[in-house]
């Protein structure tokens, strides 16, 4: 692995003028491609409203409480939300108060709303104080446009891990889950645990093992139901159960009778040299969609390969370049 792809995977990405909170901007430029700035009085709103809306708008089209640059450009200057200098026509606050206007009456769903929660003491920013802030503001200014000398990475969430791991292992649900039942519930029973099943808990239908949800969390997955965020950082948490993950899912792929995912139809499974190279190039293409050079493929093959592998028993050498395709920077991130 080379430095550029190893500062990939440990260094933090500090992000500005993020649209979903994957856009990374340098400091330096952000100014140029950034809409009004957020005062410290809008980074006030946002994180007393945060413990109670980031469960759901963490991430994606409605990601405002991924950044403090997310609120400000998706929340703050999208007047359909907030109306600058007028409380009364601002959805937010109709929303906070339990009479949206659109699909969704109050935020956050559930029994109470936003209002409600401030009463019981739950909530500490009170609607009075969100009230005064849209009242103070002036017209926000929003670009239309992304930056487009603004580098992208993004981290795939737990999600797409386990997904693209289903699919590019030829593994399924069924190689870890079996169908059973709970008070008359449907309920996905993991076979073992030492398969390493994983499972969201917002899944239908739900696992049955709480081990299959902690998992999901490791890998920085987050909850609905359980109003958890996700997570797409490369933690150390992240780091830990992506390679025990990809090491057992990677032995299971190879012990499955009959997956081809791995090793197609005429390839050989092999500890001849030829065979091995041959096998790395083509993950190289199943994993990565990048083509490995002789010089990369060599460095694999004499680094990973051959001090796992023995005359007896190459089970550990495949395991071990599998498991590295799948913790490799041009992988996770996207």
């Amino acid at each position: 692995m080379n430095r550029f792809a190893l500062l990939l995977l440990v260094l933090p990405v500090s992000l500005a003028c993020g649209r979903d909170g994957t856009t990374a901007v340098p400091s330096s430029q952000s100014q140029k491609a950034c809409g009004t700035p957020a005062s410290s009085e809008t980074v006030r709103i946002m994180q007393g409203l945060q413990p109670h809306c980031e469960g759901c708008h963490a991430q994606g089209a409605r990601g405002y409480f991924a950044s403090v640059d997310a609120f400000q450009s998706l929340m703050v200057s999208d007047p359909r939300l907030v109306k600058a200098g007028s409380p009364e026509e601002s959805e937010l606050i109709r929303l906070l108060e339990g009479r949206g206007s659109a699909a969704f009456k109050q935020m956050p769903i559930g029994e109470k709303s936003y209002a409600q929660l401030v009463s019981d003491g739950t909530a500490k920013l009170s609607v009075a104080d969100v009230r005064a802030w849209i009242q103070s503001l002036s017209t926000q200014q929003r670009d239309a446009r992304p930056d487009p000398e603004a580098p992208r990475i993004t981290r795939m969430s737990a999600t797409q891990v386990q997904r693209a791991l289903y699919q590019q292992l030829g593994l399924t649900h069924d190689d870890f889950f079996s169908s059973a039942t709970e008070f008359g519930i449907p309920m996905a029973e993991s076979y073992e645990d030492e398969r390493y099943p994983m499972q969201p808990p917002d899944a239908v239908p739900a696992p049955r093992q709480h081990t299959t949800g902690e998992r999901f969390y490791g890998l920085g997955g987050g909850s609905v139901f359980n109003q958890s965020t996700p997570d797409r950082t490369a933690s150390p948490t992240f780091a830990l159960t992506l390679t025990q993950v990809s090491q057992r899912w990677c032995r299971l792929a190879l012990a499955k009778t009959g997956n081809t995912a791995l090793f197609p139809a005429g390839s050989k499974h092999t500890a001849d040299a030829v065979d091995v190279k041959a096998t790395l190039r083509r993950w190289s293409l199943r994993f990565l969609g990048e083509r490995f050079t002789d010089a990369q493929v060599d460095a694999l093959y004499a680094d990973v390969f051959v001090p796992l592998s023995t005359p007896t028993d190459t089970e550990p050498a495949y395991v071990g370049v599998c498991s590295y395709f799948i913790r490799h920077p041009h992988w996770i991130f996207y």
